[in-house]
C-alpha cells in the first residue's frame, strides 16, 4: 500500500475527513440517497464485534453502536431472514446478545443503544479465537452465510492475522469498520478479500451503508435494490493519525568534561513530537441509483430535492409555487390574520422544530404573493411562550423569510395551554393607540406541534374560542385527541404520518385557512 504522510494541525481535526471518496457532490448525494434505502431480505447471520477498550474510549464506542443501529436499517430483520448478535471485547470477549434474542429490527436497535462500554485493553485475537471455538452464538449452524462485522481501531494488543485467517477459511465474511484514528492496515488484515470491499469507515453511516450493502449485492448475498442502480468504483482516500518524531533544530548545551570541574558548550539536537495524518490510497465500491431529479423536472428556477428512488419535490422561488413543479403560483386570496404557534419544546426535539419552520417557510412561498391580503405573524411556545414575529410586521415574503429563518429552538416543557392563554390575549395586538381597535379580519391560530402539553389545553383553548379566535391543529396522530381538544372541532385537526407527508398538507391547510373567511366558515 503506497502512502503520503502530511502534518496535522489539531484545529482542523473535525474538518477533515478520515475517509474519502474522490467524486463530485451531485454523486456524493447519490451515493448516500441509495445508502439510505438499501435493504437486505436474505437469509444471513450478522454478528457485530465491537471494541469497547480504553484505546476507543466511550465517546467512539457510543459512534460504533450508533453505526451499527443505522446499518440494522438496512436489514430485514426477522427469525427466518436477517439475525443479528453482538459482542463486546476489549480485555474479554463478551456476550452482549446471541442472534436468536430478538424477532424484529426495533427490538435489536433498543437492545444495541443499552449496550455498556465495558473498558480493558484490546485483545482483538482473543475475541476472534472465541468465535472460532464458539461460533455464532445463536446463528444457524453455517447453512446461512455468516459475516462478521468488527468495529476497531485496529490497535489490538495480540496476534490477529492468524485467528482471522482461520475465520475466513471456514468462509465467514469479515468486514472491519475503522472507529476513531484507525490503523487501517491492521483492518485490511483482517477484513476479506477483495479487503477494498471489506473495509470502512464508521464515520459517516450512510455512505458505509452503501459499501456494505453493495458488497453484499456483489456476492450475490442480497439482491440489488432496483434493477437500476449500477455499482460504480471511486478513488478514495483514507487517513490515519500517528504521532511522529521531528528535528526542530540544534541548540548550545553544555556537556561535561574530562577535566575536573570544567564543562563546555555543544551543539544538542532538539526534537519534538508532532501529530500527523497518513494517507493510504484505495477504491471504493458503492451503488448509485437514478435519480428522480436526473430529468428536472422543476420548472421557473425551481430547485429539484430528491425523496428516495422516485419521489422528489421543488423549492421555488418567490411568485413561483401553484403546482409541484413551480408553476406561477395563486396566492391565497382570503383576508385574514394569521399566527403560527409553534411548539419548540424539548418533546418536539430540535430536529421536529427544524420540520416546522420548513414547513411554514415551504407553505409562505407557496401561498403569500405581493399583493396577499394575508397578515402572518410567528409565536413559539415551551415553558414560557413569546411572539418574534408580529401579525403583519412582513408584509415581503423575503422578510418574513429571513425573520422565520432565525428563529431558535429553547427545548423547555411543553405548556401548550399556557400558549393558548398568551396568544388569545397578546397574539393579535394593535398598536397601543388603537389597542382596542380591530381590523375585522378572522383571526387563526396555526398550532405546530409533536409533543403533548405538560398543563391542560381544555380551558385555555376554550377560552381562545370566545375570544373569536379561530384554532388549526396540525401534529402527529398520536395528539389527535389533544388536538380536537384544542380546536374543538375534529374537521379542524391536519394529521400528518411522517415528516415528507407534512409537506403535503400545504393545500389543506389552505383550504382550512380560507374557509375562515367563507361566510359558511
Amino acid at each position: 500500500d503506497s502512502w503520503v504522510v502530511y502534518l496535522f494541525d489539531p484545529t482542523v481535526l473535525m474538518v477533515l475527513s478520515i475517509q474519502e471518496i474522490h467524486a463530485d457532490q451531485e454523486k456524493i448525494v447519490k451515493i448516500l440517497a441509495a445508502g439510505q434505502l438499501m435493504q437486505c431480505s436474505a437469509s444471513v447471520d450478522i454478528l457485530f464485534l465491537l471494541d469497547g477498550s480504553y484505546s476507543i474510549g466511550k465517546g467512539s464506542f457510543e459512534r460504533s453502536k450508533h453505526f451499527a443501529g443505522k446499518l440494522c436499517d438496512a436489514l430485514d430483520i426477522g427469525p427466518e431472514r436477517v439475525r443479528v448478535g453482538m459482542m463486546q471485547f476489549s480485555s474479554t470477549p463478551h456476550l452482549e446478545f446471541p442472534l436468536d434474542s430478538y424477532a424484529t429490527k426495533q427490538e435489536v436497535k433498543d437492545r444495541i443503544k443499552t449496550t455498556v462500554f465495558r473498558g480493558g485493553s484490546t485483545e482483538t485475537g482473543l475475541a476472534l479465537k472465541y468465535i472460532l471455538h464458539k461460533g455464532f452464538p445463536g446463528g444457524r449452524n453455517s447453512t446461512v452465510p455468516e459475516i462478521l462485522i468488527i468495529l476497531s481501531d485496529g490497535k489490538s494488543q495480540g496476534n490477529t492475522e492468524i485467528p482471522a485467517k482461520q475465520l475466513k477459511e471456514r468462509r465467514i465474511t469479515v468486514f472491519a469498520v475503522g472507529i476513531k484514528f484507525p490503523r487501517w492496515e491492521k483492518l485490511h488484515a483482517l477484513a476479506s478479500e477483495p479487503t477494498e470491499q471489506h473495509v470502512g469507515f464508521a464515520g459517516d453511516t450512510a455512505e458505509a451503508a452503501n459499501g456494505f450493502y453493495t458488497t453484499l449485492t456483489r456476492s450475490a448475498i442480497c439482491s440489488t435494490s432496483s434493477p437500476d442502480c449500477k455499482v460504480e468504483s471511486h478513488p478514495c482516500e483514507r487517513k490515519t493519525l500517528e504521532t511522529v518524531k521531528e528535528l526542530a533544530g540544534n541548540y548550545v548545551c553544555w556537556r561535561g568534561s574530562k577535566q575536573q570541574n570544567a564543562v563546555r558548550a555543544s551543539l544538542c539536537p532538539f526534537y519534538r513530537w508532532k501529530k500527523v495524518f497518513i494517507k493510504h490510497p484505495s477504491r471504493c465500491f458503492r451503488t448509485v441509483c437514478p435519480d428522480p431529479c436526473d430529468s428536472q423536472p422543476c420548472q421557473n428556477g425551481g430547485t429539484c430535492v430528491s425523496e428516495g428512488l422516485d419521489k422528489y419535490y421543488c423549492l421555488c422561488p418567490v411568485g413561483y409555487g401553484g403546482d409541484i413543479h413551480c408553476a406561477p403560483k395563486l396566492s391565497i386570496e382570503c383576508s385574514v390574520d394569521l399566527l403560527f404557534l409553534m411548539d419548540s419544546s424539548a418533546g418536539t426535539m430540535l430536529e421536529g422544530f427544524l420540520r416546522f419552520k420548513a414547513f411554514l417557510k415551504r407553505f409562505l412561498q407557496t401561498v403569500m404573493g405581493q399583493d396577499s391580503p394575508m397578515n402572518v405573524g410567528v409565536a413559539q411556545y415551551d415553558t414560557d411562550v413569546k411572539i418574534p414575529i408580529e401579525v403583519g410586521q412582513h408584509k415581503d415574503v423575503f422578510g418574513l423569510m429571513k425573520s422565520i429563518e432565525a428563529l431558535n429552538f429553547s427545548g423547555g416543557e411543553a405548556q401548550t395551554g399556557r400558549a393558548l392563554w398568551y396568544v388569545a390575549q397578546h397574539g393579535f395586538r394593535s398598536t397601543p393607540v388603537f389597542a382596542d381597535v380591530q381590523n375585522g379580519l378572522p383571526r387563526i391560530v396555526v398550532l405546530l406541534t409533536d409533543s403533548k402539553s405538560r398543563d391542560p389545553v381544555a380551558e385555555a383553548a376554550k377560552y381562545a374560542r370566545e375570544q373569536g379566535l379561530f384554532l388549526i391543529g396540525i401534529g402527529s396522530s398520536f395528539l389527535r385527541a389533544e388536538l380536537i381538544e384544542v380546536t374543538g372541532n375534529p374537521k379542524q385537526i391536519i394529521i400528518y404520518s411522517s415528516p415528507q407527508d407534512l409537506l403535503s398538507k400545504i393545500p389543506e391547510l389552505q383550504k382550512r385557512i380560507c374557509s375562515m373567511d367563507s361566510p359558511k366558515g
